[in-house]
C-alpha cells in the first residue's frame, strides 16, 4: 500500500512538473475532442473550416479544449458510418453527408429535391430554418448539429461521352451521392450507381461507370480532373448535397459550461455559411481550372435545356410526398414551409 501511494505521488509530481514546464495550470488540464472524417487533409473544408475551427477552439479555451482531426477515415470504418460513429460515441464529432445514409435522414433529404433554391447559400438558410423549426426531428437524436449546409450546384461529369443535353443521359451509368439524386438520374433515363466520393475515382478511371452527378468542388479536392474529361454545368436544376458536422450529445453535455459556450459561439448557422461559401468559391476555381485545360471540355446547359430538365423532374415532388407519407412524415407541410406547392 505504501509503495502504491509512493508511486502515485511520484506520478502526480511528474505531471505537475510537466505542467509547470509548459505553463499549464491544473485548471488548464486538457479535454480532447476527436473529429473523424472521410476527406483528406487537402480538402477545402478540412483546410478552410475544420482546421480553423480547431485553432479557434484552442485559442478561446487557452488550450484547455483540444479538437483533434482525423482525416481520411484514420480511425477506421467507411464514410457512410461516420454519423453513426458520432451518435454512438465512438468519436466525439464527425464531418460527413447525411445522403450517405439516406434512409436515416428522409426529412433532411428534402434538400436534394430539384430546384428548391437558386443557390447554395439560400439552400443552407432553408436547412437552418427547417432544423430550428423542428422539421428535421428526430433525425439528429443523440447528436448536436454544429454545422449543416448545402453544396454548390450539382453538375455532371463524364469520362468518354459528353452530356450536352438531357437526351445524352439516357443509358448512362452515373454515380449518385444519395437516394434522392439517384431518382433524378433515373427520371432522366440514366442508371444511378450509389458511391461515396472516395470510391468514385477508381470506378471512373476503370470505366466501370460513365460519369457522376456531383458538386464540382470534387474536381480539385478529389483530383477528378485526372479521370473525367467532360464537365457539364447544369444550373440549379438538381438537388444539392448536404453536409454536416455533428457532435455526440453526451460529449457536449460532459463539457464544462464554459467549454460548451465556446463550442456554441464557434459553430451553428454562421459556420455553415462559411462552409457554403468555401464550397462555392472552390467550385468556381475548379470550373476555371478545367476551362483552361486543353484536353478538357466544359459544357453549359442553356435556359431552355434547364427548363426541359425541370419539367422532366417535376413528378419527383409528388413521389417524395407519397414516400414521406408512407413513413408518417408530412412532406407536403415541409415543402409548403419552403414555399413549394405541389398540386
Amino acid at each position: 500500500m505504501l509503495h502504491s501511494r509512493t508511486m502515485k505521488a511520484a506520478f502526480a509530481s511528474t505531471i505537475f512538473g510537466l505542467c509547470a514546464t509548459f505553463g499549464i495550470t491544473a485548471a488548464q488540464a486538457q479535454t480532447e475532442l476527436r473529429l473523424h472524417t472521410f476527406v483528406p487533409p487537402g480538402h477545402i473544408i478540412y483546410r478552410m473550416i475544420l482546421e480553423p475551427l480547431a485553432a479557434d477552439i484552442a485559442a478561446e479555451s487557452n488550450g484547455e479544449l483540444v479538437l483533434t482531426l482525423y482525416p481520411s477515415m484514420q480511425l477506421g470504418g467507411g464514410a457512410p458510418e461516420l454519423i453513426r460513429q458520432a451518435a454512438e460515441g465512438t468519436v466525439d464529432m464527425a464531418f460527413s453527408l447525411p445522403g450517405y445514409t439516406s434512409a436515416q435522414f428522409p426529412r433532411t433529404q428534402m434538400i436534394e429535391l430539384p430546384s428548391l433554391r437558386e443557390d447554395g447559400m439560400a439552400t443552407t438558410e432553408l436547412m437552418w430554418d427547417l432544423l430550428e423549426g423542428g422539421y428535421l426531428n428526430p433525425e439528429f437524436d443523440g447528436l448536436k448539429v454544429l454545422a449543416l449546409w448545402a453544396a454548390d450546384d450539382a453538375g455532371l461529369y463524364t469520362r468518354d461521352k459528353p452530356i450536352r443535353s438531357l437526351d445524352d443521359v439516357a443509358g448512362m451509368l452515373l454515380r449518385s451521392p444519395s437516394a434522392a439524386q439517384a431518382g433524378q438520374i433515373a427520371a432522366m433515363g440514366g442508371t444511378p450507381v450509389a458511391l461515396p466520393i472516395p470510391e468514385l475515382y477508381p470506378q471512373l478511371e476503370r470505366g466501370v461507370i460513365d460519369g457522376a452527378m456531383v458538386p464540382f468542388t470534387t474536381i480539385l479536392d478529389f483530383r477528378m480532373h485526372e479521370v473525367a474529361n467532360y464537365f457539364t454545368i447544369t444550373g440549379p436544376v438538381f438537388g444539392r448535397s448536404q453536409f454536416t458536422v455533428v457532435m455526440n450529445e453526451n460529449s457536449y453535455n460532459n463539457l464544462s459550461a464554459e467549454h460548451q459556450a465556446i463550442i456554441d459561439r464557434l459553430t451553428g448557422e454562421e459556420l455553415s455559411r462559411k462552409a457554403t461559401q468555401a464550397y462555392l468559391d472552390r467550385a468556381a476555381e475548379a470550373i476555371e481550372f478545367v476551362r483552361n485545360a486543353s484536353d478538357k471540355e466544359v459544357i453549359e446547359f442553356s435556359a431552355e435545356e434547364q427548363a426541359r430538365i425541370r419539367e422532366t423532374l417535376a413528378p419527383i415532388y409528388g413521389q417524395w410526398i407519397e414516400a414521406m407519407a408512407a413513413q408518417g412524415i408530412d412532406g407536403a407541410a415541409m415543402l409548403a414551409f419552403a414555399g413549394i406547392s405541389v398540386n
